[in-house]
């Protein structure tokens, strides 16, 4: 099978798993394994190893040559990872390991993970499916997943198919574990019945109550309150969804892309949603979908009302913002924005504003920023041939407006619209999975093999917050001058004498040596180096100008580099290139969209 086969993953990741040496057992519905996986696999490991959860699947995803973009901390006791890899037509595909060690919903503990382990056989499951991985026993498997879906007031068919053959593998046992959950015998003889029947429409129609009767036998207690509440404020400060806008002048096929996204992601996130324009706090005004078939037809406002307009405008994307943007994020819910505020700016006539620019950019600047800027470009002709109502003079302007706006925002990608909806969509969605897999590694340090002296976790600090006089004064003091805006970790050992041009764009895993110079080559022209993911670059190395270092390359001490360096090769001296330093590289194929994003700036400049 490829590595692209979620069936394929599945089983390596249980083989993985076998060579830790921790216990471990798939729980819910197994019936379809090792064939038909779905992309969530839940797996429960000893309570004790947990926490080396994250550790354990971003080694594993690394030895599969897939990537880690998701950990979210869905309850106190679970660990939710997403995994990404390119199709074959290079459409994103996941599979989700929600890994947990005891097994609580809501702060209520329900079932110990020893409890869970302990009968765990391999081979055959409750239905009796051969498996090649460990099960809980029948009984287990059968509350476990009864517990769940009742707490989630959810129970089709298929699932109850699935409770009825987990019964019957040991009636006994099952039943001294329903009289466990609901004190109340009618309750417990209501799901036997349709347990031993295969007939679960009096349990669908009694979920609320028996909802109800399972957190009154398990009270939610003081400490687990606590902790749930610790949980969730965490969830609001790092949250695990993102926000994107996505803008590009008319005829760019925003909305197209956008649908795809919605439906190719979904499987990354909680769930997905499209704003048109702005949060729109309260309804009215045009929703997503609506096309516009004369967007300059309108007479612009006066002054004074342009003046309300914008204030208005800045008070929905604030207000809007921390009262239903913010909260579907810390849901873990991908926003996609149709347009942004910063459109104003572009294409004022377009919002009929007649009011000072430079009071919009003040405004502009005070809006929330979303995670994530997407620009579609294409040419003139592609522009036209989709949006013929606007002439030729204006989709060029706007096209030069969208781009200068680009240029001055560090956290912009641009892509080819020109191409068919299904590529844009790709190269868009990898540049959403490479911002996840990037704040995944920024947000949990320990995820990395290697760690920053603390002298470089200091000067990366002011690098990235900027924060007046004390950012300059660290620069002084580590004789260090670097104004590139770093996405990814990047490994600093000896932090001394670094110069890093403000334009340079560095991937994941990079290391950079002392007196290393990343810049630009030539005076007047403003550009620098693109550094691909793993990247090793030696101590007094220079890479110069507009070019691109591979991935996994590596920059000899003193080399100088002017050109480009293929992946995997090595550079030594002036731009001599060798041999490839690893022709396998790591397993798997890493796609052109999930690769490192070329920032916005940039690409415009070279």
């Amino acid at each position: 099978m490829r590595l692209d086969d979620r069936s394929y993953l599945a089983q390596a990741l249980f083989r993985f798993l076998d060579g830790t040496g921790v216990a471990y057992c798939v729980v819910g519905d197994t019936r379809n394994f090792p064939y038909d996986i779905p992309s969530d696999i839940d797996i429960v490991l000893e309570q004790r190893a947990l926490h080396e959860a994250p550790a354990m699947m971003l080694r594993f995803a690394r030895e599969q040559g897939v990537h880690l973009v998701q950990l979210l901390e869905h309850e106190r006791t679970a660990r939710y990872f997403v995994l990404a890899w390119p199709g074959r037509r290079s459409e994103p595909r996941f599979l989700a390991p929600d890994i947990c060690g005891d097994f609580a919903r809501a702060g209520r503990l329900l079932l110990t993970a020893e409890e869970m382990l302990t009968g765990r056989t391999t081979g055959v499951d409750a239905g009796g499916h051969t498996q090649a991985f460990p099960v809980p026993a029948p009984d287990v498997q059968f509350i476990y997943y009864l517990l769940k879906k009742i707490d989630k007031c959810r129970l089709d068919s298929a699932q109850g198919a699935f409770l009825s053959s987990c019964w019957l593998g040991d009636p006994r046992l099952a039943w001294a574990q329903l009289q466990r959950f609901w004190p109340d015998r009618a309750d417990a003889e209501l799901i036997a019945a349709a347990a031993e029947e295969n007939d679960w429409l009096l349990v669908h129609g009694a979920l609320p109550r028996l909802r109800a009767s399972l957190h009154h036998a398990v009270p939610l207690g003081l400490s687990a309150a606590a902790g749930e509440l610790s949980r969730l404020v965490r969830r609001w400060l790092r949250p695990a969804g993102m926000t994107v806008a996505v803008l590009g002048p008319d005829g760019s096929g925003k909305s197209t892309v956008i649908e795809r996204m919605c439906r190719e992601l979904a499987p990354a996130f909680r769930a997905t949603r499209q704003l048109h324009l702005r949060p729109r706090l309260l309804p009215g005004g045009r929703r997503a979908g609506t096309a516009v078939v004369d967007p300059h037809g309108l007479r612009v406002r006066g002054v004074a009302m342009s003046m309300l307009k914008l204030a208005w405008f800045l008070f929905d994307y604030i207000a809007g913002y921390f009262f239903r943007v913010r909260p579907l994020v810390a849901r873990s819910t991908l926003v996609l924005f149709d347009r942004y505020f910063h459109d104003l700016l572009v294409d004022p006539r377009r919002y009929r504003y007649g009011g000072p620019s430079a009071l919009a950019a003040v405004a502009a600047w005070c809006s929330p920023r979303p995670d994530l800027w997407i620009l579609l470009d294409a040419p003139v002709e592609a522009l036209q041939e989709r949006k013929p109502e606007v002439t030729p003079d204006e989709s060029e302007r706007q096209r030069r407006a969208y781009r200068k706006l680009i240029s001055r925002i560090s956290n912009a990608v641009v892509i080819d619209a020109s191409k068919a909806p299904e590529r844009v969509a790709a190269e868009a969605g990898g540049a959403i999975l490479r911002h996840l897999e990037l704040r995944l590694e920024r947000r949990y340090p320990e995820l990395r093999d290697e760690q920053n002296p603390w002298s470089a976790r200091i000067l990366l600090f002011f690098c990235r917050h900027r924060v007046p006089v004390l950012s300059k004064l660290t620069r002084i003091l580590f004789n260090c001058d670097i104004y590139c805006r770093f996405e990814a970790p990047i490994l600093m050992p000896h932090p001394y004498g670094v110069v890093i041009h403000s334009r340079t764009v560095i991937g994941r895993g990079v290391t950079v040596m002392h007196q290393v110079t990343l810049g630009s080559k030539d005076p007047g022209l403003n550009v620098a180096p693109v550094i691909e993911d793993d990247v090793y670059i030696g101590a007094g190395a220079k890479v110069l100008g507009a070019v691109r270092v591979g991935r996994a390359a590596v920059v000899g001490a003193n080399a100088v580099v002017t050109r480009d360096v293929p992946p995997f090769h090595t550079v030594v001296g002036a731009n001599r290139i060798l041999d490839v330093v690893d022709s396998e590289g790591p397993a798997g194929v890493v796609a052109s969209e999930m690769a490192p994003q070329v920032r916005a700036d940039e690409r415009l400049s070279a």
